[in-house]
């Protein structure tokens, strides 16, 4: 499965746990639809019924770094591998310069689609949109549209935005951002463009159940 964070790699620093046990709270969840409108390219709410969800997707729970403080649970599409990012530790000790990688998923055998979850350390002063505008620059990309959510109660940036990736070419990004005290955490739902609209309803519901756990 091909890593397409722009972040350096280091060494395993997590653990994951299956939470299958979660699935049905998770999927609680990821079926409300918790925004008047949203776009068509960034799908969002009731995108599968419960019966697809339980068929199509496992709950998993993930505590990156070994620390109970950055646990959380998605739906994970059955198919998907999903483990803990590879990180140095020189990143977790500079989490307000750069986001951090947390889990990383995709289809199996499939280099050109996947997802990420990261975080960083953001000041309160910063606004999610104004933090997404950043990343977008720093990314080299080009806004294709934005909205506004809510996800589990928090306030949520979400963003479409263009890429080129040197060997794989034309890329779609999907970017959210929703903060919980000091830290953003951020999930990327990316592939090629021709596979974009095959795999944006997953990437919709993998954003719908994201739940940090941790205290």
């Amino acid at each position: 499965m091909r890593r397409r964070v722009l972040l350096c790699l280091g060494i395993v620093l997590a653990m994951c746990v299956p939470a299958v046990s979660a699935l049905a709270r998770v999927q609680a969840g990821a079926a409300q639809k918790e925004s008047a409108q949203t776009s068509e390219e960034l799908p969002f709410g009731d995108l599968f019924t419960p019966e697809e969800l339980r068929n199509s997707f496992n709950a998993q729970q993930f505590t990156p770094y070994g620390n109970s403080k950055f646990s959380l649970e998605i739906l994970v599409p059955k198919g998907w591998e999903a483990h803990l990012s590879e990180v140095d530790p020189d990143q977790l000790a500079q989490d307000t310069q750069a986001p951090v990688p947390m889990v990383d998923l995709g289809p199996s055998g499939v280099d050109d689609v996947g997802a990420n979850v990261l975080y960083m350390r953001v000041p309160a002063e910063t606004a999610l949109d104004r933090f997404l505008d950043g990343y977008v620059k720093n990314a080299g990309g080009t806004l294709v549209t934005r909205q506004k959510l809510e996800v589990k109660g928090r306030a949520c940036e979400d963003l479409l935005m263009r890429t080129t990736d040197d060997s794989l070419g034309p890329m779609l990004n999907r970017v959210s951002a929703f903060r919980r005290g000091d830290i953003v955490f951020i999930f990327t739902g990316w592939g090629v463009d021709e596979k974009y609209e095959k795999y944006k309803r997953a990437f919709g519901a993998v954003l719908a159940s994201f739940n940090p756990t941790g205290n």
